[in-house]
């Protein structure tokens, strides 16, 4: 099991630097990352040993976490975390918003997203293998919905 969280948190980690050099963030300085973190998100202020923890593959983030990195980063929280699903944000069609109305280092999360929060949390917990079985099951129960509508 201890393997199996270990390639999980390097498997993050690896994909976490990807996105940081992407941005133009310095990977070698997890101070300047936190920096630019707490000054996006006041809300989830961290230390600049918790992004360290991640750039080292020695934890993952807490989902409020997670997604405000996801936000930061311009990627899908599911593909940060799990590196599976698209990698870019795709906004919904029809959902217009005015950027203005969104407060500064503020996310945008649906009543529909903030539901399904404690099933991430779970899915967090499990194994790389349990979470592509998931997926399938998922896929599955869509295809079967698709065909009745």
């Amino acid at each position: 099991m201890d393997d199996t969280n270990e390639t999980i948190r390097q498997q993050f980690s690896e994909r976490l630097k990807k996105e940081l050099a992407r941005a133009g963030l310095p990977v070698a300085s997890p101070t300047q990352i936190t920096n630019e973190f707490n000054r996006q998100y006041p809300q989830h202020k961290m230390a600049a040993q918790t992004m360290r923890k991640w750039l080292f593959a020695e934890a993952i983030p807490t989902q409020a976490k997670l997604l405000a990195l996801a936000d930061m980063l311009g990627v899908s929280p599911q593909w940060l975390r799990f590196g599976m699903g698209a990698r870019k944000v795709s906004k919904p069609s029809g959902m217009a918003h005015d950027d203005a109305s969104i407060p500064p280092g503020g996310v945008v999360v649906s009543q529909q997203q903030a539901a399904l929060a404690p099933v991430v949390d779970l899915l967090m917990r499990l194994s790389p293998s349990n979470v592509r079985l998931v997926e399938k099951i998922v896929r599955c129960v869509l295809d079967e919905q698709d065909t009745q509508h």
